[in-house]
């Protein structure tokens, strides 16, 4: 082997060290992967988004109840203000409010009660938080609240969310697959499936760094990135989602 060729391979040994090592080498957190991603393509993150979903129970709840169960979680997250809506049918009940909690963190809650149908499904009680910010410390906190205060009264909940950055201008189609190939690469992402066109990229991926995930035909998944060119403001807008951006793009 010549000496040319020793250099380069070298050269690219030290190369992918280097990557490896910059790599992240532990587990991280969803929002924390997510920061990652971003951060990766030089996008600024302009907001976050949260959701908690949960099954309450299997029964068919009076609106007092409700109403119980709506005001537990408004002081649970520290909710201010805000004016209660009731909406009542003969397939459902409904209580929500929106306000914002001590953070000043924007939030929506909703309890639903639905009465099933004999023979088809059982009646059922359903919990939903939204909370959304531009401060991704505020998001960061966010998580962990939910978990440790709602996880007790709601348990068995799902918590997804995703943080959205912009960067001026147009991207190639190219250029848009080569940033979310890179972003996935900073989380030792791998793509399961994808969609590429010229002015969106919108991928689902898997990274072992995350601890939960979901699984659709076999595959595995914890990760959702998109990027698409807004032509109204001209900017490039990117989405990343822990498990999937539950937001349209």
């Amino acid at each position: 082997m010549g000496q040319k060729k020793k250099f380069a391979i070298l050269i690219g040994l030290s190369l992918l060290a280097v990557l490896v090592l910059r790599l992240p080498q532990r587990e991280l957190s969803g929002t924390g992967a997510l920061e990652t991603l971003l951060l990766s393509t030089g996008a600024a993150v302009m907001e976050g988004e949260i959701q908690y979903y949960a099954t309450l129970e299997d029964s068919y709840l009076e609106m007092s109840e409700l109403e119980e169960i709506l005001l537990q979680v408004s002081d649970l997250l520290g909710l201010q203000g805000g004016l209660v809506q009731y909406s009542e049918g003969e397939t459902y009940r409904v209580l929500d409010v929106s306000g914002k909690t001590t953070q000043g963190t924007d939030t929506h809650i909703v309890v639903q009660s639905n009465p099933g149908e004999e023979n088809s499904f059982p009646p059922q009680t359903y919990l939903l938080i939204t909370c959304r910010d531009t401060s991704l410390a505020n998001i960061n906190t966010l998580a962990d609240r939910l978990n440790v205060v709602i996880q007790p009264l709601a348990p068995g909940g799902r918590l997804s969310y995703y943080l959205s950055g912009e960067l001026p201008g147009r991207l190639s189609s190219q250029e848009m697959s080569d940033m979310a190939d890179k972003a996935l690469t900073s989380v030792r992402g791998q793509v399961i499936e994808g969609l590429w066109q010229d002015d969106l990229v919108s991928l689902t991926a898997y990274t072992p760094l995350l601890e939960q995930y979901l699984a659709a035909d076999g595959d595995r998944f914890n990760l959702n990135l998109a990027i698409r060119y807004d032509s109204y403001h001209d900017k490039t807008i990117l989405w990343a989602g822990y498990p999937i951006i539950h937001s349209s793009y």
